[in-house]
């Protein structure tokens, strides 16, 4: 039987990562089979997103869900807008306030806490309190790609701005083992599969092919078609630099991956977890949310590689 010390309690960190994040599912799945269950769960982005799921019993629906999604599916919950960001992710949102019900975080099976970021101060925020869905829109909300949003008199955006893996948070939530999944150690590292099993595909096959055209006659936009990637045995392969002008999409994705990776190495420095959980994800972009697949195989196989510094360090027998 496993026995963990009984002054433990551990605290579940999910990082920022965009479609990344799908990793998350794994990793809980594999910390739940090695009989480890967190106490308190924090995220920041799409880590709060996973986590406000988890905390509300909903692991399992959320897997199902994002197992569906194909490339077709994602375009259309983003729905395109002029001001305040690219995208106004009240579709996306929507499918997840049907999800919660109007739940708010007291009402959580577990105690949780999202990461947002004062859009004119740059201060982070945790949000404790009040409506599931307003704080995890808060959290997701990436300049310029969604829309800000209003609380409680200010301006929030993605707490991935502020704090990418919340260590903090989980540590003033009382956890005295904190447990923490960064999901970019090894985005800016090429752009190459690193740990993902190939055998998922990498390219939704329903996904049309540059230059194609649309059901109405109309192309593609340019900065929503899939990238002039090299598909090869279903794994996509970054094509040979150029000198050619990156995409908006691209070249925002590419910048929101910089910041992500000096931001969360400079706080991890600072405040380190106990354990880190590193997903290799390099291979994945940020709108890649029709991948869930490899993203949750790679989650799941990135906590079983540390089981045994985890069992260490709660003094599981």
């Amino acid at each position: 039987m496993l026995r963990r010390r009984p002054h433990s309690r551990i605290g579940l960190v999910l990082g920022g990562g965009a479609a990344r994040g799908w990793a998350h599912i794994g990793a809980i799945r594999a910390l739940h089979d090695a009989g480890i269950k967190p106490d308190v769960v924090c995220g920041t982005s799409i880590g709060a997103l996973v986590a406000a799921v988890y905390a509300n019993g909903d692991l399992d629906w959320l897997e199902e869900w994002v197992s569906r999604l194909t490339w077709q599916t994602v375009v259309r919950l983003l729905d395109l807008r002029i001001s305040g960001g690219l995208l106004g992710g009240r579709k996306v949102i929507q499918v997840f306030a049907n999800q919660f019900n109007g739940r708010e975080i007291s009402e959580l099976q577990m105690p949780f806490a999202a990461v947002a970021t004062e859009l004119d101060s740059g201060r982070e925020t945790w949000l404790q309190d009040g409506s599931v869905v307003d704080a995890v829109r808060a959290s997701i909300a990436i300049p310029g790609i969604f829309t800000p949003v209003w609380h409680n008199g200010v301006w929030l955006v993605d707490g991935g701005l502020s704090n990418p893996v919340p260590v903090s948070v989980a540590r003033g939530m009382r956890a005295d083992c904190v447990i923490a999944v960064d999901l970019n150690n090894d985005i800016l590292n090429g752009r190459d599969f690193g740990g993902i099993t190939a055998a998922a595909p990498a390219l939704d096959p329903d996904a049309p092919p540059p230059g194609t055209l649309r059901k109405n006659g109309k192309p593609w936009p340019r900065w929503l078609a899939p990238a002039d990637d090299v598909v090869s045995n279903d794994v996509r392969v970054a094509p040979e630099p150029s000198a050619r002008v990156p995409s908006m999409l691209s070249s925002v994705a590419q910048s929101i991956d910089i910041m992500q990776v000096r931001i969360t190495r400079s706080r991890l420095a600072g405040e380190p977890a106990d354990i880190l959980i590193q997903p290799r994800l390099g291979g994945m972009g940020i709108f890649d949310f029709h991948r869930a697949a490899p993203a949750i195989a790679e989650g799941r196989a990135a906590v079983e590689h540390m089981l045994p510094a985890i069992r260490a360090r709660l003094g599981i027998e």
